[in-house]
């Protein structure tokens, strides 16, 4: 089995928590873990086209992660941008005979990892980013999306403070359905 980390976050290193929580995940999850450093991409941003490497390691995986923080109340623009460039026709999705979109990537699982400065929970008018990538992920057929949603973490580096990671892992766990 494949984890795939899509890691929209500007740091080099495992510094932010929703990094950590992924890396966490990954590794209770079992399996290979691929992680993709958005920031990373020798080809920029935003200019437009597909990337095949990115849509064969999103096709290839049995388990997405995505380390997510709100910025202004949305995803990162690296994350837009590579939803963007690996959402292609034959490639995650598709046209039945009848025109109806449907989504390749069917008996996959997704995981949602949000931090944000406040608390945002479900249904929060200002959460653009659980909503959209569920929407996202579903059109690509993944049926199996679980989100953990962390708030309160404004110009902190909780990743760096052990008790607070083993605490926050286990909320996470707990919340995705696992024993911690």
């Amino acid at each position: 089995m494949i984890n795939l980390i899509v890691d929209p976050n500007p740091k080099k290193d495992w510094y932010s928590l929703n990094c950590a929580l992924a890396k966490r995940l990954a590794q209770h999850l079992g399996g290979e873990t691929k992680n993709l450093c958005l920031y990373e991409n020798p080809s920029g941003y935003f200019n437009y086209e597909y990337n095949q490497e990115w849509i064969d390691s999103v096709a290839g995986a049995h388990r997405l992660i995505f380390p997510v923080p709100m910025w202004n109340f949305g995803i990162p623009a690296a994350l837009k941008d590579f939803l963007d460039k690996v959402s292609k026709r034959g490639g995650l999705w598709d046209w039945d005979e009848h025109k109806n979109y449907v989504g390749l990537l069917q008996g996959r699982s997704a995981f949602i990892i949000m931090t944000s400065g406040e608390y945002y929970p479900p249904e929060s008018p200002q959460d653009f980013v659980v909503p959209y990538l569920r929407a996202v992920l579903s059109f690509w057929g993944i049926r199996e999306i679980k989100d953990f949603r962390l708030g309160g973490v404004k110009d902190k580096n909780l990743a760096d403070d052990r008790l607070i990671l083993d605490q926050t892992t286990d909320q996470m766990l707990k919340a995705f359905g696992f024993k911690a």
